[in-house]
């Protein structure tokens, strides 16, 4: 029996010693002292939300070391009362000793009951006893109360002026973003920096207020603004992209234009039959699309972005459609160029074949050759005449071989 109860002393000297270094060192933290007014400091008066939280944590504060006492009292007599035991044990001490470190041995201070809440054998005052294990979960619940509350406004009084500045030095660098890209985002701003500056003037009594509106109010309305300047410049970024994109196809379609035209002239020139060809693009559409970009440009000068965005992908549909308009133009105008040159090849290789063969001086083959060189170095060369005479002169080529 000797040996429990000397066991539950250490351990209840132990937690003793524990609460009583965390009761010193949360009493020891600056802000602490400056909450209640302690060491030289004088008490801040608090006001809003850290009134509302932090007063009934100062008030646990105190009862806490109330308690702290009560409890170190009952610790005491018991660990006195053990060394008064006898050498020959005596049960009567011993659970007296039990009783102090397990019973409700402790009475806590009266509680004045207020006379409304009275019965006619009730009393002006109530008085408790608890148990030294009750006792301690109480100041538990109360030291986190207690220690939760002054490290919170630790916490505000330690950040608050940094993320303050912070958030100051953010409003002038988004302000000289919204300029650059000529965004309004004056208003909210100064809405920001108002709130900002009312808000140092409440840290010193109601930081955790502080932190709450700034969290609140400050944190949303930059972000915001943040977020609307970040889609301005992805939105700047792709009207540039599709800038970009447009003068490229305008120099493109400028080449093929370019191009086309000088395949439907040359054709129109060299070509007899001209129902095959197909006119490239006017003039005045081309200028019409380059007119269209540059208002494109002048809009976005002046700010308005969607619509340009819009007007560009509208632009830019058009000119690919002009672009393989041109290119098709292109196409069906140098085909027949492209026809009158191979004939000019194919002619050519007929007669080496021919002279080849010893077939040159045939005098069909002659006339045939010089009738269909003729009509391809002329202006305009009928085509199918041309290719005609050259598939004559293919065959009698051929047959004539094959007979001698």
């Amino acid at each position: 029996m000797t040996v429990e109860i000397d066991q539950l002393i250490a351990d209840w000297k132990n937690k003793v010693n524990i609460a009583g270094q965390n009761l010193l060192e949360l009493q020891e933290l600056p802000t602490y002292q400056r909450l209640c007014g302690s060491f030289g400091f004088t008490p801040v008066q608090l006001t809003g939300i850290t009134q509302t939280q932090v007063t009934p944590a100062l008030e646990a504060m105190n009862d806490l070391f109330q308690y702290f006492d009560l409890l170190v009292q009952t610790i005491d007599k018991a660990i006195k009362l053990r060394q008064q035991l006898p050498r020959f044990l005596s049960r009567e001490k011993i659970t007296e000793i039990a009783q102090l470190l397990t019973g409700a041995s402790i009475e806590l201070p009266g509680v004045q009951t207020p006379l409304a809440q009275r019965e006619l054998l009730t009393g002006a005052e109530t008085t408790t006893k608890i148990s030294p294990a009750q006792l301690l979960q109480m100041m538990e619940d109360a030291f986190s109360v207690a220690r939760d509350a002054v490290l919170a406004v630790d916490d505000a009084w330690t950040q608050m002026e940094v993320m303050l500045a912070d958030a100051e030095m953010q409003i002038f660098s988004l302000q000289n973003l919204a300029i650059s890209l000529n965004q309004d985002c004056q208003s909210e701003l100064i809405q920001a920096a108002s709130v900002i500056a009312s808000l140092r003037r409440s840290i010193e009594q109601d930081p955790l207020g502080t932190s709450a509106v700034f969290q609140q109010q400050v944190q949303p309305m930059l972000a915001d603004v943040k977020a609307t300047l970040e889609q301005a410049i992805r939105q700047q970024n792709q009207i540039r992209e599709k800038l970009a994109t447009a003068s490229n196809l305008l120099q493109q379609l400028k080449e093929i234009h370019s191009i086309a035209i000088a395949a439907f002239a040359e054709c129109q020139d060299k070509v007899l039959d001209h129902s095959i060809l197909l006119p490239p693009l006017s003039e005045e559409q081309i200028e019409a699309l380059r007119q269209w970009l540059m208002k494109l440009e002048t809009k976005l000068a002046e700010g308005l972005v969607n619509p340009i965005i819009v007007g560009l992908d509208n632009w830019i549909i058009k000119a690919k459609e002009y672009i393989a308009s041109e290119q098709q133009a292109y196409a069906i105008n140098n085909a027949p160029l492209q026809t009158r040159r191979e004939l000019r090849g194919r002619i050519d290789a007929l007669q080496a074949k021919a002279l080849a063969r010893q077939l040159i001086e045939d005098p069909i083959l002659t006339e045939l050759a010089l009738q269909a060189k003729q009509l391809l170095y002329s202006r305009p060369t009928p085509l199918n005449k041309a290719a005609e005479l050259i598939t004559q002169y293919e065959k009698r080529l051929n047959g004539k071989y094959r007979r001698d």
